[in-house]
C-alpha cells in the first residue's frame, strides 16, 4: 500500500506547500504604528468582484499561512525564495517570521507579534479567539504554536502525536485527525482549550482508512475516508465512507457509503455538507467500473443520504477543483474557476486576478469571500518575482 493513493482526493489547496532554497531570515517588519494603514471606516469589501486591499506591511512572499478569525485574515510567515515550478529544491530552508492581519471590511492592516519560531508546511485553525498553528521547523521537527489574537501574544503548544495530523476546528473544540492509517495507524484526538489537554477519540466505526478528512456540521464532526485494500480501484471504485461523531455524547454513528471518490474539502451549509470537487473517474480501459463515479457531491448527515452536485460543470472523466460559498462561509480552491452558490444551487465563475497571475499565493475564505495574498511569478523560469498584494473577491448575491 502507498500514500500515492491519495491522488484520488481532489482536495482544495488553501495554502500550497513547496520546497524552497535557503533565503536569509528577514529583518523584523515595523511596528503597528509605523505600518501603512488604509483609511479607517473604508469598507473595502463592498460590491461583488475583485477589490485590492492596499497597504500590506509584509514583505513580498509566497506560501504564507492564512487563517480567518471571523473579523480578520491572519497572514503568517511564508518564504521569499520559492522553488521554480517542477523543481525539487534541496538544502536548508529558511522560512519568514513576520505576520500581519487585515480586516477586509475596513481594509485596515496591523502587524502581529512575531512567532517564537519560523515554520514551514504550516496548517492551522482558529478556535475561541486563539489560532493554533502546526508546522515543521528548519530542522524538520514538528511544532505547535498558539496565538492569542486579542492579546497579540504567541506561546508554544503541544501535539498529541509526532506527525500525520490535520487540525480541524469544531465549535469550541479543536480536533486532530490522521490523514492516513496506512503507515501511521493510531487514534484521532480532541483538544479542549479550557483544560489545555489532548484526549484520544473513541475508535471510529469505519476501521483503517486512507485519505481521511473531517468536517464540522455545527453539531457533529463527520469523518470521511477510503477503506484500505491491497489495490484500491483494481476491483471496483474506492468509494468514500463516512461516520459522524457527537462531541456531547462521545459516540460515533455510521453513515451509508457514498458513490463518491473524493473526501473533501466540505462546505457546511443548510444542514448539508458539500464537496465541490468536479469531474470523476471510470477506472479506465482495463478494469473499467462500468460508469463514471464523481469526485464531489452532497451529504445530508441527519438523513444519511447522498446526492450529486447540482448541474456540475465538466462532469465527464478527469476532474478539477471547484469552489463553493454559502451565507457566511466558503471553500475556495483554484482561481479562476467554477464556483457554486450553495443557496441557489447555481454555478458561476471566479474571474482572473486583476494582476499578473501568481502561484504559491495564500487563499483564505474570509467568511464567504476570498482573500488572495502574495505569491510568485516566474517570468524567466528561474528567479521568482514575489508579490505582497492582497485582493478580495466578493461573490454576487
Amino acid at each position: 500500500m502507498t500514500l500515492a493513493r491519495s491522488a484520488l482526493t481532489l482536495a482544495a489547496v488553501l495554502v500550497l506547500a513547496s520546497c524552497s532554497a535557503s533565503p536569509a531570515l528577514p529583518s523584523p517588519v515595523g511596528s503597528p504604528e509605523s505600518a501603512p494603514q488604509s483609511p479607517v471606516g473604508q469598507r473595502a469589501g463592498t460590491g461583488a468582484g475583485w477589490r485590492e486591499l492596499p497597504g500590506s506591511p509584509l514583505s513580498p512572499r509566497a506560501l504564507a499561512l492564512g487563517l480567518w478569525t471571523g473579523q480578520e485574515a491572519l497572514l503568517i510567515g511564508g518564504i521569499d525564495e520559492p522553488c521554480p515550478p517542477g523543481a525539487d529544491c534541496a538544502g536548508d530552508r529558511s522560512p519568514l517570521l513576520a505576520a500581519a492581519a487585515v480586516n477586509p471590511d475596513t481594509g485596515r492592516w496591523r502587524v502581529l507579534a512575531e512567532p517564537p519560531v519560523a515554520l514551514l508546511w504550516m496548517q492551522g485553525a482558529v478556535v475561541g479567539g486563539v489560532a493554533y498553528v502546526q508546522g515543521h521547523t528548519v530542522g524538520d521537527g514538528i511544532a505547535m504554536l498558539v496565538y492569542d489574537i486579542a492579546a497579540d501574544r504567541w506561546s508554544r503548544g503541544s501535539l498529541p502525536a509526532a506527525s500525520g495530523l490535520t487540525l480541524v476546528p469544531a465549535g469550541d473544540l479543536l480536533f486532530a485527525v490522521r490523514g492516513s492509517e496506512e503507515t501511521e495507524p493510531g487514534p484521532d484526538y480532541v483538544y479542549r482549550p479550557d483544560e489545555r489537554t489532548w484526549t484520544e477519540l473513541p475508535a471510529d466505526p469505519l476501521g483503517a482508512g486512507f485519505d481521511r478528512a473531517m468536517a464540522w456540521t455545527g453539531r457533529e464532526l463527520v469523518l470521511f475516508d477510503h477503506k484500505i485494500v491491497p489495490n484500491p480501484g483494481a476491483d471496483g471504485p474506492s468509494v468514500t465512507r463516512a461516520a459522524a461523531f457527537d462531541p456531547a455524547s462521545g459516540r460515533w454513528r455510521r453513515l451509508p457509503d457514498s458513490s463518491l471518490l473524493g473526501t473533501g474539502p466540505w462546505l457546511a451549509e443548510g444542514g448539508k455538507l458539500i464537496a465541490p470537487a468536479l469531474g470523476g473517474a471510470d477506472g479506465g480501459q482495463v478494469g473499467n467500473w462500468g460508469r463514471t463515479y464523481p469526485y464531489g457531491g452532497v451529504l445530508d448527515p441527519d438523513a444519511g443520504t447522498w446526492s450529486p452536485l447540482p448541474d456540475a460543470p465538466g462532469a465527464g472523466t478527469g476532474g478539477g477543483h471547484g469552489s463553493a460559498f454559502g451565507a457566511v462561509s466558503a471553500v475556495y480552491a483554484e482561481r479562476p474557476g467554477p464556483v457554486l452558490n450553495a443557496a441557489t444551487g447555481k454555478w458561476g465563475a471566479i474571474p482572473p486576478l486583476p494582476q499578473a497571475e501568481v502561484t504559491d499565493s495564500t487563499v483564505v475564505a474570509a467568511g464567504n469571500r476570498m482573500l488572495v495574498f502574495g505569491g510568485a511569478r516566474w517570468p524567466d523560469g528561474s528567479k521568482a518575482e514575489l508579490s505582497a498584494r492582497a485582493w478580495l473577491w466578493t461573490p454576487q448575491g
